[in-house]
């Protein structure tokens, strides 16, 4: 087993594909195939399947892959440690974007860990809609973003990360809050709170609401707020029915586990989002970016979410 192999593995694992992987490792598509061969006859296991569009990893190939990207992550940790001598003197920087919801409920942990492990880097990290988090990346003013709603340029890799649900709540103090079953046909006339939208942009909250009023449901919104503690304050006090990611909702000084609010399940309403990776297909990532890259696929596999509900974009 080497590491180059352990390479071909990640980036085989990556793309679910091995032509793509063999087009970013600057191989041949039968020297990856062969490597793959090499590596589950020494390990004696069944790593992947093909597909009829690419590949899937097995549940052991799943747990392999847990193992290797710690291990690739130090090697280029180690890399970068003698790249050039701790006492340059150089300021090394990182800009990370994400949208609204990503950079308030997600984002800042993983940077927070990533800090503990690069102290020299200086982290940026810019909030915006995906839109111009999109935008940003192929100006080269971020290398990688995390967003909810692309618009799958060609120009930009798009992996998908993480199915993110949307949470429709009221006051614990509102009339209807002992309401036992909620239907679609409650929400006609409900006063509703949602997210102002930003920079033109269709949010999935938007598409959602639309899908409703195609289906007949008299959409009945009251106040448009820019932020989600807008959101649930106005909500507390009674204004109506707030509708935000579940990051937001668990997030801020509003905490819904002291009785403010409450969530309402509709069982016909699917609200879930899936999330991206974004960074250049022609810009090459410094190497801290593609250490935090690196740790965002490990975070992805350790929350394992499920891989067969999220689109494969590239």
């Amino acid at each position: 087993m080497t590491l180059h192999q352990l390479e071909i593995f990640a980036a085989v694992a990556k793309h679910r594909n091995i032509t793509k992987a063999s087009e970013e490792l600057h191989i041949t598509q039968p020297s990856v195939s062969q490597q793959l061969k090499f590596l589950e006859e020494e390990c004696g296991v069944k790593l992947y399947k093909k597909m009829s569009r690419g590949i899937e990893l097995t549940e052991r190939g799943q747990f392999f892959l847990t193992d290797t990207v710690p291990l690739l992550l130090q090697v280029e940790r180690l890399k970068e440690k003698f790249k050039d001598s701790p006492t340059d003197g150089k300021v090394r920087s990182l800009v990370i974007g994400g949208s609204h919801s990503q950079s308030v409920s997600f984002l800042p942990l993983p940077l927070a860990v990533f800090k503990e492990t690069h102290p020299q880097v200086q982290v940026t990290l810019r909030s915006d809609s995906s839109r111009m988090i999109e935008q940003s990346v192929l100006n080269s003013e971020i290398e990688i973003g995390l967003i909810t709603n692309p618009s799958y340029s060609p120009l930009l890799i798009y992996e998908p990360y993480q199915r993110e649900k949307l949470v429709l709540f009221i006051a614990l103090k509102h009339p209807l809050a002992n309401k036992k079953k909620w239907t679609l046909e409650d929400l006609s006339g409900t006063p509703l709170v949602v997210k102002a939208r930003m920079g033109g942009e269709v949010s999935r909250v938007e598409k959602i609401l639309k899908q409703l009023e195609n289906r007949g449901i008299q959409l009945n919104i009251v106040m448009r707020c820019e932020s989600a503690a807008v959101i649930k304050t106005a909500v507390k006090t009674g204004v109506g029915m707030g509708i935000l990611y579940r990051g937001d909702y668990l997030g801020g000084d509003i905490n819904p586990d002291k009785g403010d609010l409450k969530t309402i399940e509709i069982p016909e309403l699917k609200m879930k989002v899936d999330t991206f990776i974004i960074y250049s297909k022609e810009s090459p990532l410094s190497h801290h970016a593609q250490d935090f890259l690196t740790l965002l696929r490990q975070w992805r596999l350790k929350t394992r979410w499920a891989k067969d509900s999220l689109r494969v974009a590239v």
